[in-house]
């Protein structure tokens, strides 16, 4: 009697590939297991494992599906495919952007089973049906905005979903931002960083710092207005500043503030802001974390609010 063996068959999802298409300048390709750079002249055949890069007049288009999945990459950029496998329906897709600028463009809604995915030195980036900007910088430093659909953003221990008109930034091995409304990378990190100004008081009097943008709000110090030299927010009613104080932040109000004219845009908090965390504070003065009621003043007074 023949004995006979059946082997299972493991259904394999073959590897897919993409075209990438050179719009300007100089585009190269570093094949996987190679160490080459190719120069690419006018379109090339990319797959899973290759590298692609831009110089500083370089700008180039990888098309992963004729119905709109797409990344536009920039100058001075370097992505790589990691993962792209599946059919034109059902796929898994992931790249890398290890430095530079790309725009993704998703131009359907994906299968339930589909995913398509970013990784940057500082954080993971998953969306569905969306648009969204991605820069790295040379530090590993990496942002995003979205214009289009959600991504969240995640690290080992973060998630944040970040909405149309929001962008967030992460430090290689740091924690997730706050997600802040921006359109620009400009705006993201004026809003998250803050601007140049110049704020000043009669007589230079020092400033009320308070718990929150309010006269109401517990009182946590004082800081001349010199000392002052970037505004981290500003309440919607423009009265109110956020500043960086004793390793936390708190509030100053001033109608002095000259914000530099390069800056683009403070990020705006609401006027009725929720008080700042005063367990951040470097060495808080317990003695001022109370109603401003029974507040007492140093000598000289302080001015503004």
């Amino acid at each position: 009697m023949m004995l006979m063996v059946f082997m299972p068959v493991i259904a394999q999802q073959p590897e897919l590939a993409a075209l990438l298409e050179v719009m300007e300048g100089v585009v190269e390709v570093n094949r996987v297991n190679t160490e080459q750079w190719i120069a690419v002249r006018v379109e090339a055949i990319v797959g899973v494992g290759d590298r692609i890069r831009t110089d500083t007049t370089g700008e180039a288009r990888v098309t992963f599906f004729a119905d709109g999945i797409e990344t536009d990459i920039r100058p001075n950029t370097e992505m790589r495919i990691e993962q792209f496998r599946g059919n034109t329906q059902t796929f898994e897709l992931q790249v890398e952007v290890i430095l530079g600028q790309t725009i993704q463009r998703i131009g359907r809604a994906l299968d339930a089973s589909s995913s398509y995915s970013v990784t940057t030195p500082a954080m993971s980036l998953a969306a569905r049906g969306t648009q969204f900007a991605i820069r790295v910088e040379e530090s590993g430093r990496s942002a995003m905005l979205v214009s289009d659909g959600s991504v969240e953003a995640t690290n080992p221990e973060e998630a944040e979903a970040v909405a149309p008109g929001f962008g967030i930034r992460a430090e290689s091995g740091g924690e997730l931002s706050d997600v802040v409304r921006a359109v620009t990378f400009e705006a993201l990190d004026a809003s998250l960083d803050g601007c140049p100004a110049v704020l000043t008081t009669v007589d230079d009097v020092s400033l009320n710092v308070r718990q929150a943008p309010s006269i109401n709000a517990a009182l946590v110090g004082y800081v001349a207005a010199a000392d002052v030299d970037t505004l981290i927010g500003v309440t919607e009613a423009g009265k109110w500043y956020r500043i960086e104080f004793q390793g936390g932040f708190g509030w100053v109000q001033s109608s002095t503030a000259a914000i530099d004219e390069n800056c683009a845009g403070l990020r705006l908090f609401p006027d009725d802001a929720a008080p700042e965390d005063a367990s951040l504070f470097e060495a808080p003065n317990e003695s001022m974390l109370q109603d401003s009621a029974t507040a007492t003043p140093p000598a000289p007074p302080a001015s503004g609010g």
